[in-house]
Order: structure tokens, then C-alpha cells, then sequence
């Protein structure tokens, strides 16, 4: 049997991605939590969250894309309120609302 070159490999693995990236499409979801850390460097956000219905997910703390929300304003102990787009265990906020 001939093993397959370097591209072959490439390409394969490019359309194993293509292929994953379908079954993992992003989906919508909304919670509402206690921010834990902002970290407005690298752009993330720790939320500490209740359930969330739409992925079954149960209550757990998770780290954040803050994508084109501006998180600098926030602290850690703030009651939020948000959307987020999630891919797997891949979470990216789409929209924040903060209860000061």
C-alpha cells in the first residue's frame, strides 16, 4: 500500500476541519452570571453562569471571547446578563447587558 504524501495529509485534515466545522456549527444562547475575571488584554471575560437551556449545559463557570463587546468596564462580582455564540465548549459574546 502507498502511503500517502505530505499534501494528500493536508488536504485530508483541511477537509476533516471543513467537515467538523459542520457538525459544530455555532448556536445562539443567552445566560445570566457573576463575572469572576476581565482580562481586557486578551479579550476574555470569566463568567461564572447559571444553566443554559439551548446547549444543555448545566451551571458552571467559563471563560469568554468578549468579540466586539467592551468589557473594560467591568469588574469581577458584576450581575450580567448576555448572549453568546458557542462552538463546542467555545463561547464568544455577542451581546452584554451588566446590572449596576
Amino acid at each position: 500500500t502507498a502511503v500517502p504524501s505530505g499534501t494528500d495529509m493536508q488536504m485530508s485534515e483541511a477537509k476533516h476541519k471543513e467537515m467538523a466545522g459542520d457538525m459544530s456549527a455555532a448556536t445562539m444562547a443567552m445566560a445570566t452570571g457573576t463575572v469572576e475575571s476581565v482580562d481586557t488584554g486578551a479579550g476574555k471575560i470569566t463568567i461564572a453562569h447559571g444553566p443554559v437551556e439551548a446547549l444543555k449545559w448545566p451551571a458552571m463557570t467559563m471563560t469568554f471571547k468578549a468579540g466586539d463587546i467592551d468589557i473594560s468596564g467591568l469588574k469581577s462580582g458584576d450581575q450580567v446578563d448576555f448572549e453568546f455564540t458557542s462552538t463546542g465548549m467555545d463561547g464568544t459574546l455577542t451581546k452584554l447587558t451588566s446590572h449596576e
